[in-house]
């Protein structure tokens, strides 16, 4: 690993640690994460002071990341604190005191500045062009405003799960409770003049109570995997879990599957911001971001390094491209063997009924079919299904993921049979059968550049109904690369229905 660093935030409810890995070729991953809850924000709505028990308990959690981080020799570390120690009086003690114990020097982020690195960290990792991001943190909530990408407006309201738990636990009548704190924020919010603008738009969240009520919905739809980030819900699937946690008694909350114990009594008032701008803004569905401060600040430090702009152009060519880098594949050799592929897509159009959707996944999975080689070489395609099953392809979906990562693991001769039990279970058996179809064209560009040089500059393909003519447009005869394709021959017949040749 060419560099580590670490991105320790530190929030009102948990204290969280990125150690980033940055490799030779430049492709960056979570090297290890740590977390800890910590609740520094406890009892800081009285007298806006930090208290000494969860000051001692930070302290003891950031003493144990200062371990971490000379076990894995990290270079730098930024340390970043939000609304706790934001909002607190005794601020500049805490600061020293940690610094003092730990080693650690904390930068205090302004809301704005928070808000910004949300932003950064979304924006970077999932496609969309317009939406209200919302960040429910311990001890705040920032709302951003994204018109074409761009941040139009932002602010950072100082009530989080945490404080607005406290704020309203003096009434012990839940259903008292819920009707108060609604009542509160509606009011709160509809004096952020910029909102009006915002309605109808979808939201996508951030935080710890968030990707809890993400949890329970795939709990309560039986959804396999555990991969959070762009996981989608509609308003009415929004809707039926923030009834179930209504509806369920405070102490048994940590029975729904997909909330921990430790969030179980901040869950009720933590999920009311999210609850109170859906209404509002009449918001169609909810997208969950695993990224927020931490990967948009690294995104911020990254970025500026290699001197490209703060928002990336293109989601999922930043991140296919950085897949690349981190498992040391062969680029000149997936760029071209995803042109082969879309090039066999587009020429055989009369023969197919695919979409732009299923050009979409081919193109990425042609660029990361070798991914796997990072592993080993037997089983390649294999590795590189596992790989991308649990990795987050960003700019996809929860389910073109699996897609993709199913079409990486047919491009090989071998075939998956009782390894796509679970992707069956994931994507339907029909969307698998149409993947199987999908990955023949995969499977055909990948043995058209059989030698990775590149031999085979292009195709000139006649389609007919009966069998299809492949021309390899080439500087000399490629005979490696053609005699490696027709191997698939009857393959192709069996799934299309006709006849394939291929000749020079």
């Amino acid at each position: 690993m060419k560099q580590k660093l670490a991105i320790i935030d530190l929030g009102s409810n948990s204290v969280r640690m990125n150690i980033m890995g940055i490799n030779t070729q430049g492709g960056y991953a979570v090297y290890d994460q740590a977390k800890e809850m910590v609740r520094l924000s406890e009892g800081l709505n009285g007298d806006g002071l930090l208290k000494d028990d969860p000051v001692s308990r930070t302290i003891k959690a950031l003493d144990y990341f200062s371990s971490l981080l000379k076990v894995y020799e990290v270079q730098e570390v930024h340390a970043l604190s939000t609304a706790a120690v934001r909002l607190a009086k005794n601020q500049r003690e805490f600061i020293e005191r940690v610094h003092r114990e730990t080693g650690l020097k904390f930068r205090v982020l302004s809301g704005e500045e928070e808000a910004y690195y949300d932003y950064l960290g979304v924006v970077n990792s999932i496609a969309f062009e317009d939406a209200v991001l919302v960040d429910i943190g311990g001890g705040s909530t920032e709302i951003i405003l994204v018109r074409r990408r761009r941040l139009v407006n932002a602010i950072s309201i100082p009530y989080g799960s945490v404080i607005l738990t406290e704020h309203f636990k003096a009434d012990k009548n839940r259903r008292k409770q819920i009707e108060l704190c609604e009542a509160f924020l509606l009011k709160l919010f509809k004096k952020i003049p910029w909102l009006k603008n915002a309605k109808d738009l979808p939201i996508i969240g951030l935080g710890g109570v968030i990707r809890t009520l993400g949890k329970v919905d795939r709990n309560m739809n039986r959804y396999s995997g555990e991969i959070m980030h762009n996981y989608q819900m509609t308003a009415a699937e929004l809707n039926a879990v923030f009834e179930r946690i209504h509806a369920t008694e405070p102490k048994d909350l940590d029975k729904i599957e997909g909330i921990n114990k430790r969030r179980a009594d901040i869950m009720t008032m933590g999920m009311m911001p999210l609850r109170v701008l859906q209404k509002m803004l009449n918001s169609p569905s909810l997208t969950i971001s695993s990224n927020g401060l931490r990967e948009g600040y690294f995104f911020a430090y990254y970025l500026e390094t290699i001197g490209e702009p703060m928002i990336v152009p293109d989601v999922l060519r930043h991140s296919k491209y950085n897949l690349l880098r981190l498992y040391s594949a062969n680029i000149p050799h997936a760029v071209h063997v995803k042109a082969l592929a879309l090039s066999l897509f587009d020429q055989m159009q009369t023969i197919h009924d695919f979409d732009a959707q299923d050009r979409r996944l081919l193109s990425a999975a042609a660029m990361l079919h070798d991914v796997g080689m990072h592993i080993g070489y037997y089983d390649h395609h294999v590795h590189g299904m596992y790989l991308l099953l649990n990795s987050k392809i960003d700019g996809l979906s929860y389910h073109e993921n699996i897609a993709v990562a199913f079409l990486v693991g047919n491009h090989r001769e071998s075939q998956l049979k009782d390894r796509v039990r679970d992707i069956e279970g994931r994507l339907g058996e029909e969307s698998v059968k149409k993947l199987q179809k999908l990955s023949i064209l995969l499977q055909l560009a990948e043995q058209l550049d059989r030698s990775e040089v590149g031999t085979i500059k292009s195709l000139a393909i006649e389609a007919k109904s009966d069998a299809v003519y492949i021309k390899a447009i080439a500087d000399s005869y490629p005979e490696l690369d053609i005699q490696s394709a027709m191997r698939f021959a009857d393959r192709f017949t069996k799934y299309y229905g006709c006849e394939i040749n291929i000749y020079y």
